[in-house]
């Protein structure tokens, strides 16, 4: 099933199709990109030098910083600013396609000993994101551990959402309840957290996921019930368009 078959298939799986591409399509990146970024700026080799003056820099006081809270605020900046170089290569990848100056960047990115590779799958680079989970060992209850914390979850949320939110991708339903856990546990820890209401459409989507998907079917009953919820809390409240629709389209799949 492709965004481009719609006219191939019935009522009921046009509607499936559509919650397909507004997943996969509008999903947004876990890191926005900075608001001043030009469309292609990852040619602006004087910008990115100075983004990598400034991952060279937090390295060294990440490691090596007078004090435990200088080495680990350094540590989760450290995945801010390579977050935010391999943000802009990938919009230049996007704008021009891969070349020569991306790769040379991601190279000197990967000298940094910042794990960075290209993902056929999504058609751009990924970096790890090693230094949220560092700050997380490190300062589990630090100012910035909401933030690193919704990070690795957006990032396990995207890698495992297929062309059809039904199918999962690279994981199974064990590992999903492990996901839906922690997006639950975000939840009780930091339910004023801005990123709360996205995590909130995780949990959504992944209710749905585990419905479509365990063999149990006394779990299955109750999977349906909490994602209806959930995709009707998100049509309510959220304050993301494609959010709302989108789970707008998850609740007609669902049966009635």
């Amino acid at each position: 099933m492709r965004c481009g078959d719609g006219a191939r298939w019935g009522a009921g799986a046009r509607r499936a199709l559509a919650a397909v591409c507004l997943l996969a399509a509008l999903a947004p990146p876990a890191w926005d990109p900075p608001a001043w970024a030009p469309p292609a700026w990852a040619h602006d080799i004087e910008r990115a030098e100075a983004l990598l003056a400034e991952i060279a820099a937090q390295r060294r006081t990440a490691a090596d910083g007078p004090t435990e809270n200088e080495r680990t605020e350094a540590t989760f900046r450290l995945g801010e600013t390579t977050e935010t170089l391999v943000a802009a290569i990938n919009r230049d990848v996007t704008a021009h396609g891969r070349d020569l100056v991306g790769e040379l960047l991601v190279r000197r990115l990967r000298a940094h000993s910042l794990e960075v590779a290209w993902a056929s799958v999504s058609n751009r680079y990924e970096y790890d994101l090693a230094a949220f989970a560092d700050y997380l060992r490190r300062a589990p209850r630090g100012r910035w551990a909401p933030e690193a914390k919704f990070q690795l979850i957006a990032r396990r949320f995207y890698a495992t959402l297929g062309p059809d939110p039904a199918t999962l991708v690279g994981t199974d339903v064990a590992a999903l309840q492990g996901a839906l856990a922690d997006e639950e546990r975000f939840l009780a820890e930091h339910a004023t957290h801005e990123r709360a209401g996205t995590v909130r459409f995780f949990v959504a989507v992944d209710h749905y996921r585990i419905a479509r998907n365990t063999r149990d079917p006394v779990r299955a009953r109750e999977h349906e019930r909490r994602a209806r919820q959930a995709l009707q809390q998100t049509v309510e409240r959220s304050t993301e368009a494609f959010e709302v629709r989108a789970a707008q389209t998850l609740l007609e799949t669902l049966p009635r």
